[in-house]
């Protein structure tokens, strides 16, 4: 079973001296996703008349599958994922890397910013590898971070989105990370991230499945308020059609006497939703809504580096509170702070390259409302 991959490993050799030592009168069987030289060699050497068996590429590609790209630049990738992220909250996602270092930084990375992921690649014992796998089913955890070659096998029904961190290079490899969503029936989502030439990487795979990959405009901060207040008016008709609000009513329907139904019920949804953060967006300059619709991001300003700041809109920080805590407890003049863009889970902010490490070493010191904070420069990631 997965021969090519055997071979890719370096196991050519265990492969000839087992079937050296096998009867003469023996069943071999080569199941691969890919055959290339090597695998035809051994069929030419070791199996008598051999038959092939093929899926025609045709039959490849999963038709409930819709298929997207974003064009982005590679160290914009890890924030473009967590908006598409924030942005498609409901049911399981697999994401994949071409590497096993990849798999684990990006882990690392989504963990630190409030994600349940976790990783599966091949350096887990098996053990763990069940265990993940456990958590991942429950929905446990939500994102799977894997390599191909750990994927193998992978059949959870719910999964409803796939994203290809890393773009395979292999034709057949990007159908069967596809594949493991709409499964059963069901229909599911990919979503490829292309970074420079790798757009013919694509126009490839295009032309190999027969299908067409759609360009996806990267989520701005405004589409992702939209979408945390479109969610938070689902929980409220979800709450209406569960019933049982009796003391609820009573409380609206005395507050009523004085105040119109609609006035109260605007009051409750302002109390949640600034408590929540929903739909709220500083006023800082999003690099996504100003860049040209056909181009990547803009880099930070000439002479300016970001920092990535471990609090976000969940933690009811604003950009005051960061810009506040920088100056003061970081002793750094406000006006050599730059643009400062926050998130559910985390804030990016410009500093002056000159002063990035004296800026760093100040944040990991301090707490902004109440919690401590992990502070990187974004190159790092």
């Amino acid at each position: 079973d997965e021969a090519d991959q055997m071979l890719d490993m370096g196991f050519l050799e265990d492969i000839e001296s087992i079937l050296n030592e096998t009867p003469a009168q023996r069943q071999t069987v080569l199941f691969s996703a890919t055959i290339p030289r090597e695998i035809r060699e051994i069929a030419k050497n070791y199996q008598k008349d051999p038959k092939t068996v093929k899926v025609v590429h045709e039959k490849l590609t999963v038709p409930l599958v819709e298929q997207f790209y974003y064009e982005v630049r590679p160290n914009e990738k890890l924030e473009v994922l967590c908006r598409l992220l924030d942005m498609e909250k409901e049911g399981l996602g697999v994401i994949f890397c071409k590497t096993k270092k990849g798999v684990d930084e990006l882990v690392e990375s989504l963990q630190s910013r409030g994600y349940f992921a976790e990783a599966i690649h091949g350096d887990l014992k098996q053990v763990q590898r069940d265990r993940v796998m456990k958590k991942f089913r429950e929905g446990t955890i939500e994102l799977l971070i894997a390599t191909d070659v750990a994927a193998r096998g992978i059949d959870v029904e719910n999964i409803t989105m796939v994203i290809n961190y890393d773009i395979p290079e292999d034709l057949e490899y990007y159908v069967h990370r596809i594949g493991r969503t709409a499964r059963a029936g069901k229909t599911g989502v990919s979503y490829t991230f292309v970074t420079g030439r790798q757009i013919n990487l694509l126009k490839n795979i295009e032309h190999f499945t027969k299908s067409k990959i759609k360009r996806k405009k990267i989520p701005t901060l405004i589409d992702l308020a939209e979408r945390q207040r479109e969610m938070f008016k689902q929980r409220i008709i979800s709450t209406i059609e569960a019933g049982h609000l009796g003391a609820y009513q009573s409380m609206v329907e005395m507050i009523s006497e004085e105040y119109s139904s609609i006035d109260v019920a605007a009051a409750l949804a302002k109390l949640i939703m600034e408590k929540e953060r929903v739909g709220i967006v500083e006023e800082a300059t999003d690099k996504f809504d100003i860049r040209d619709e056909h181009d990547s991001k803009s880099e930070a300003e000439a002479g300016m580096v970001r920092i990535f700041l471990s609090v976000g809109k969940r933690d009811h920080v604003r950009v005051g509170d960061i810009l506040g805590a920088i100056a003061n407890e970081g002793k750094i003049p406000g006006k050599k702070i730059g643009n400062i863009e926050m998130f559910d889970k985390y804030t990016f902010v410009q500093v002056p390259e000159d002063i990035a490490d004296k800026v760093l070493k100040r944040i990991t010191k301090m707490r902004i409302k109440g919690k401590k904070v992990n502070a990187e420069l974004e190159s790092s990631r």
